[in-house]
């Protein structure tokens, strides 16, 4: 009798410890897990959708065009662990492992339409979408971008070459009073030599030869070389 009494007191104080430690291990092993479905949620996240006019779409390339658009992807280092990504190869930091190259699509849906002759894009807004590769891929199946009727919709970066830092404040005053967008910042980058303007757009985004006419009307010798879409660049460190 004395045995099973000591028996039964071990066993008491031995359950309140296991129902402790169980709850704990439990969440050490979701954490991770939590951490990777978030990081991937913000990489899946959606950028505003961009519809143009388009020339030399038929219905012998419209499947091949869609694909071509889809087929567009992007370099990217990612953390195997927590999904963490990066635009340069390097090591994650928490982790402690070395980031692997990967290449990600840029659009999460390409939809041409022969009857309104145009093209609606719906990019992910962790990505890069530059109007230079999408002319170079249309190119590829005879389809011809319609700049005229191009819109510079959202948050996108204007890329010019050939102008100066003087430049760079003559064409911030320039567009901030055509009114084109609802903000612009622009600045001279000594690195690459461009002028970068960053530009916002809400109701009515303006056309891309509108945009053009504006620069042209300077007469510097900056022109307009691309436009980009999606996360701004980290500067680098000086």
């Amino acid at each position: 009798m004395k045995t099973k009494n000591m028996l039964l007191s071990a066993l008491a104080a031995l359950v309140p410890a296991s129902l402790i430690a169980v709850p704990a291990v439990a969440q050490e092993g979701q954490s991770p897990q939590g951490q990777v479905k978030d990081a991937a949620a913000s990489k899946t996240r959606l950028g505003a959708p961009l519809t143009f006019s388009v020339e030399g779409l038929t219905k012998d390339n419209i499947e091949r065009v869609a694909r071509s658009l889809t087929s567009l992807t992007e370099n990217v280092y990612v953390c195997a662990q927590c999904m963490h990504e990066e635009a340069r190869p390097g090591r994650c930091i928490p982790c402690n492992v070395d980031l692997e190259a990967k290449k990600r699509p840029i659009l999460s849906a390409a939809v041409p339409s022969l009857q309104d002759a145009n093209i609606r894009l719906t990019p992910f807004a962790a990505r890069t979408l530059r109007y230079s590769d999408l002319l170079r891929t249309l190119k590829t199946d005879s389809v011809e971008l319609d700049s005229a009727k191009f819109p510079l919709a959202g948050e996108a970066r204007l890329v010019l070459r050939g102008g100066s830092s003087e430049d760079a404040k003559a064409i911030d005053t320039a567009l901030e009073d055509s009114k084109l967008f609802d903000t612009v910042n622009a600045r001279y980058d000594v690195a690459s030599a461009e002028i970068q303007v960053v530009v916002h757009a809400n109701a009515t985004p303006p056309m891309h030869d509108q945009v053009v006419a504006v620069i042209d009307a300077l007469e510097t010798k900056a022109t307009l070389a691309d436009v980009i879409w999606g996360p701004l660049p980290i500067p680098a460190k000086t």
